[in-house]
């Protein structure tokens, strides 16, 4: 059963996979419910067992493989549409690198991941770029301060509804706030799960990547076969310049953080204000997250899995 919700959940996205991508992203469906704990004995198990029990659902047409891809029934069309997303989100993926080798130079900015789809490759071409960046503690509204400013003199925003290609920055976490589990909107929020799994890291300095996975590994509660790939450091940009950061911090740090904060809460929307005191997690506005998602659709997601394997 493990097996067929992981299939369900990538299945919203049109997105087949591989025997060693279910492995990886293997769902123990116990934690949703401890009653199918004795149905379910693919926990703890090794990549063999996995085949053993893909190849018996595909006998019992409970899935279909083709290519090199398991998916459910009558869903082989995905398996082009993934190769066509893979295209896409590289190209998309060496513009967030060239963004990225700006960015960097902001004082305060550890580390940069593209999250959502396009973080394993399935991005759509009208998707714009989410990046996911961390910051120093204490130096999260100078960091969105900052980034948003380069972003728009560059023409780089999102806006009047075209996102395609444009840079959203709607995520900072501080170093002292990486555990995103408090961000959860149920009771395992398996789409905030796979979201977290799915990051792609593409700059990183003091070990901040490295931070974020071991704060993180309450996911493998839920995902127990799940690691961050090692081939996924290739797209990381090495920090060069470090010294340009240092004299560029001695510039623009010299306003108290306090400052950029009052100046971004004077002109940020009422709508995300008025979000953010629901207290729903979907908005988030502290010293330590900015998380600025009004149409987070984690809720959304998180009822149709569980509606269509009707758990």
């Amino acid at each position: 059963m493990s097996i067929l919700f992981t299939l369900e959940y990538f299945s919203l996205f049109d997105y087949p996979l591989t025997c060693q991508e279910i492995f990886n992203w293997l769902f123990d469906i116990s934690q949703i419910d401890k009653a199918l704990v004795q149905k379910d004995r693919l926990i703890d198990v090794g990549i063999t067992d996995i085949n053993d029990q893909l190849v018996e659902l595909v006998r019992q047409k409970k899935i279909e493989y083709k290519d090199g891809y398991y998916f459910l029934p009558c869903r082989c069309n995905i398996i082009e549409t993934r190769e066509k997303k893979k295209a896409v989100s590289l190209r998309k993926i060496k513009k967030a690198r060239i963004i990225a080798k700006l960015l960097r130079f902001i004082p305060g900015l550890k580390m940069i991941a593209i999250c959502s789809n396009l973080g394993y490759f399935n991005a759509d071409e009208n998707a714009d770029i989410d990046f996911f960046i961390v910051t120093k503690d204490d130096r999260i509204w100078t960091v969105r301060f900052w980034s948003t400013f380069f972003m728009k003199i560059l023409r780089q925003r999102p806006i009047n509804g075209k996102t395609r290609n444009k840079i959203c920055l709607s995520y900072f976490v501080a170093q002292n706030s990486l555990n995103l589990e408090r961000t959860r909107v149920a009771n395992p929020d398996t789409h905030l799960i796979y979201l977290l799994s799915q990051y792609l890291p593409i700059y990183t300095e003091d070990g901040a990547w490295g931070k974020y996975i071991e704060c993180n590994k309450w996911i493998n509660k839920y995902l127990p076969n799940f690691r961050y790939l090692a081939s996924a450091k290739k797209y990381i940009i090495k920090p060069r310049f470090l010294w340009l950061k240092r004299v560029i911090g001695a510039t623009i740090t010299s306003c108290e953080e306090n400052f950029y904060r009052k100046i971004q809460m004077a002109i940020m929307p009422d709508v995300l204000q008025s979000a953010a005191r629901k207290d729903d997690r979907n908005v988030i506005i502290s010293d330590s997250i900015l998380k600025l998602h009004i149409n987070d659709k984690r809720s959304k997601y998180n009822k149709k899995i569980i509606g269509r394997f009707k758990i």
